[in-house]
Formats: C-alpha cells, structure tokens, sequence
C-alpha cells in the first residue's frame, strides 16, 4: 500500500479528484444498470468501481483540506452523475429539480472559493 501513496503523492490533486469522481461515476452507472437488471457480476462490478474511487481520494487527504476536497469531488461527480441519468438512461427532472440542481452545483462552487 505504501507503493501507491508514495506514487500519489506525485500526482496532481486534481487529478486524483478526477479520478475519484470519475470512478464513483463509473459505479453508479454499473449500479443503474444492476437496479434495471440486477445480476451478481453488476453489483461486483459497481463496488469495485465505488471501492476504487476511495483509492484515489484518500491520498487528496494528506494534501489539501476536507472541505475543498470533498466540494471539488462533488461538483465534478454530481456533474457526471446528470450526465449518466440524463443522457445514458433518459431520465428527466422537473423545472423545479432542474433549478434546485442548478442553485446545489452553484453553492458548492461557492464553498470551494
């Protein structure tokens, strides 16, 4: 384990936060495809990606502050999760919820200045 701290620690945060973000995403999307078709091999396959996300954000820890760690990993994953739900399995929101995301994404960029 110590291998990958010590290469983390060469890394960019950022991109560690991407790739963190990214996993997550990359589990809810196997997760949705699990809740739609629920299979052994997608749930395995979603954990991992999930359990992979926290390999890479741990790491941002050492590094950077909580607070703007955890808002930068959010506005990013909550990015991609629209994008997944949106485009991907054509899901909708509502003016209303299209708003109350507009006015979430707006005060977690605002808590990371």
């Amino acid at each position: 384990m110590s291998w990958w701290i010590t290469l983390a620690r060469t890394m960019p945060v950022m991109v560690l936060l991407l790739l963190s973000a990214g996993s997550v995403i990359a589990g809810d999307y196997f997760g949705k495809l699990w809740s739609q078709k629920p299979s052994p091999a997608l749930f395995a396959v979603a954990l991992g990606w999930y359990l992979l996300s926290g390999f890479f954000y741990l790491p941002t820890l050492q590094r950077e502050g909580l607070v703007i760690t955890s808002v930068i990993w959010t506005v990013i994953s909550t990015t991609g999760f629209l994008v997944i739900g949106l485009l991907l399995f054509n899901e909708s929101l509502s003016p209303i919820q299209m708003a109350g995301v507009a006015l979430g994404v707006v005060s977690l960029i605002l808590l990371s200045v």
